[in-house]
């Protein structure tokens, strides 16, 4: 097929499109992004994005932009720089006669109807020069191994007791679609075929109804162009009937990392700025263990500066970067975000670079807020970087790095897409002691043990053999509250501001109690200093009891605070949409595991809360 023209924002192929997604165009037409076997570019150095802690993360040598014609040139009819796509679902329909086609992964154009004459119904003009374009069928076939593949019409048409007689001859013949009649669910959807065989689309959707036609996923990959000749190991009862545009069909899988400055306690910027610029290739590059003293004199000769300051500078950049994990593809997302908390609790880069971290302590703020709070950091600038690393299909991402890196391409390129955004945030560092104090208490280890009961027979929690931490509850549930409440102060749409968590769910080994709200995107909205300012003394204490007063009452209570279990899979307690949930894009683990009565505490213990003592003290 040749590379579509149909615009797209680059950074839309991180999420909520990208490899594997169906992607609605205009004019009732779907194309799938393929494999980034086929990406291609012109010149490969304006793509690269540098960052060195999230490509170790990843396991790659490279992280690049999707290609973006408009940036390398005006005239797209001689530009080679775009996204290749395939043609999926492969069954078309006219939407006049209902005649019915299967074209291929690779045809440029959508299907015109063929105008074929039908003994009854509509039928589109035989004499007519004018053809109606056809459009994708509704329906597909989805299976929890990551494949899919086209809904079975002529073999769902043939089967069923009343279509025992007929047998699908794909050479003679011609399936139909109409739908209409008294019903507006499935059952108003038919296919018929010239041969007489007829069936609804009625129970198309229920479990095992395409095991029943003898249909077994045949691991089709049509974004690699694999249309599927092997057997799948998912249970054939698994396998889905779903709408083409269903919010499950796709789920990204992306990693993000904040940038971590280097040299920023170096007080010549020259130096500053050539450490920053060449600390990865030197310590990459070292000779027998150690630095490369040449290269560095040489570098220190160019710019004219201190070779001996600038060696020093390298060495101490060294210094700190041994003392921290090792980054491997292995490593948990907790173990990669501690080299992040550590310079979110404390004063970190500058103006100049790319990550500014202004640390207060919290007897700066308000005695209302002393007791929960340790420190409270503005980071009135940030950048951040989002990689594709794969994508799931009716669950979220569950697998490993490597795993889902390699559903993405079939040959061994070492690179992903990736986007580069930038803002900024605040961070609240929570006071430990008094976190660890108010997790065992036992009112509150046991609303805990309701949602735990939950999490491990759930398949979000299935890889997690530990008990939730009421923290991550709490720390978790705090970020909705507060972005629901930044939201009304700041003027900031709730779906441009996000968390960043820095807590473990079910272990403390790395003590880490921490939470960043920020907003990054690639345009103005990201960096309007709204956030920041919000977040000064005399203003972020408003916010706060502000969320906690909105959070003691839910419209939907008492039903939403007694609930036992509500949301996805049942993992969350007292939270849904008229008080604790977000937009998608904001919560990192897809509005689970959320709670208000660890925040603000319940109808029936109103001090369970950890923050339970600011409502009262707010009203005072």
């Amino acid at each position: 097929m040749e590379y579509s023209k149909r615009p797209m924002r680059r950074s839309a192929l991180i999420g909520p499109w990208g490899v594997g997604a169906i992607v609605p165009f205009p004019n009732d037409e779907a194309l799938m992004v393929t494999g980034l076997d086929a990406w291609r570019y012109q010149k490969e150095q304006p793509f690269i994005i540098t960052d060195e802690r999230l490509t170790k993360r990843l396991g790659v040598k490279e992280l690049r932009w999707p290609p973006d014609f408009r940036e390398r040139n005006a005239d797209p009819e001689n530009c080679n720089i775009k996204i290749p796509t395939v043609r999926f679902p492969r069954w078309h329909y006219c939407p006049f006669c209902g005649s019915m086609e299967k074209t291929t992964f690779y045809r440029e154009s959508l299907p015109e109807c063929d105008q074929f004459q039908w003994p009854n119904g509509r039928v589109c003009s035989s004499k007519g020069k004018f053809r109606r374009k056809m459009i994708p069928e509704r329906f597909v076939v989805v299976c929890p191994e990551g494949h899919i593949d086209d809904f079975p019409i002529a073999e769902w048409t043939h089967s069923g007791e009343q279509n025992i007689a007929y047998t699908y001859d794909p050479n003679t013949c011609r399936i139909r679609r109409s739908t209409g009649g008294s019903s507006a669910n499935l059952s108003g959807v038919h296919y018929t075929c010239t041969c007489g065989a007829h069936r609804s689309l009625a129970g198309a959707t229920s479990k095992g109804a395409l095991a029943k036609i003898g249909y077994r996923c045949r691991c089709s990959k049509p974004w690699l162009g694999l249309e599927g000749d092997e057997v799948c190991p998912a249970d054939p009862d698994q396998i889905k009937v779903v709408l083409r545009g269903a919010t499950n069909i796709w789920f990204a899988d992306t990693r993000s990392s904040i940038h971590i400055p280097i040299g920023d306690n170096v007080e010549d910027s020259t130096i500053a700025g050539i450490l920053r610029d060449n600390f990865e290739d030197i310590n990459s590059s070292r000779v027998d263990g150690g630095l490369n003293r040449f290269v560095i004199d040489y570098i220190a000769k160019k710019n004219h500066v201190d070779k001996d300051r600038l060696y020093q500078a390298f060495v101490n950049a060294a210094n700190y970067r041994e003392g921290t994990i090792e980054i491997t593809e292995d490593m948990t997302e907790d173990e990669y975000r501690l080299e992040e908390y550590k310079v979110l609790i404390q004063n970190s880069g500058n103006d100049v670079e790319d990550f500014h971290c202004i640390n207060y302590p919290i007897k700066n703020y308000s005695s209302l807020i002393h007791k929960y709070f340790k420190s409270i950091s503005l980071v009135p600038k940030l950048r951040e970087t989002r990689a594709f690393v794969g994508f799931s299909r009716l669950d979220a991402p569950s697998k490993r790095i490597a795993e889902s890196k390699k559903e993405l391409r079939l040959g061994n390129e070492e690179w992903l897409p990736a986007i580069e955004v930038y803002g900024e945030g605040i961070f609240f560092e929570f006071d430990e002691e008094k976190l660890t104090e108010w997790a065992n208490k036992p009112n509150v280890k046991e609303r805990i043990n309701i949602l735990n009961h939950s999490y491990h027979n759930a398949k979000f929690g299935v890889d997690d053999p530990g008990n939730l931490r009421p923290e991550f509850i709490l720390i978790h549930t705090f970020a909705h509250l507060i972005i629901n409440q930044l939201s009304f102060d700041c003027g900031y749409g709730s779906s441009s501001i996000r968390e960043r968590i820095y807590c473990e769910k079910s272990s403390d080994n790395l003590k880490m109690h921490g939470l960043l709200i920020y907003t990054a995107s690639g345009d103005s909205e990201g960096s309007l200093g709204g956030l920041v300012r919000q977040g000064e003394t005399g203003r972020i204490e408003d916010t706060i009891i502000s969320a906690m007063e909105n959070a003691s009452w839910c419209t939907s209570d008492p039903i939403c605070i007694q609930s036992a279990g509500q949301g996805p899979e049942s993992l969350n307690l007292a939270a849904c949409h008229n008080c604790t949930l977000l937009p998608e894009t904001c919560c990192e683990i897809g509005n689970r595991l959320l709670d208000r009565g660890t925040v603000v505490g319940t109808l029936a213990d109103k001090k369970m809360g950890f923050f339970a003592d600011i409502i009262n003290a707010g009203d005072e």
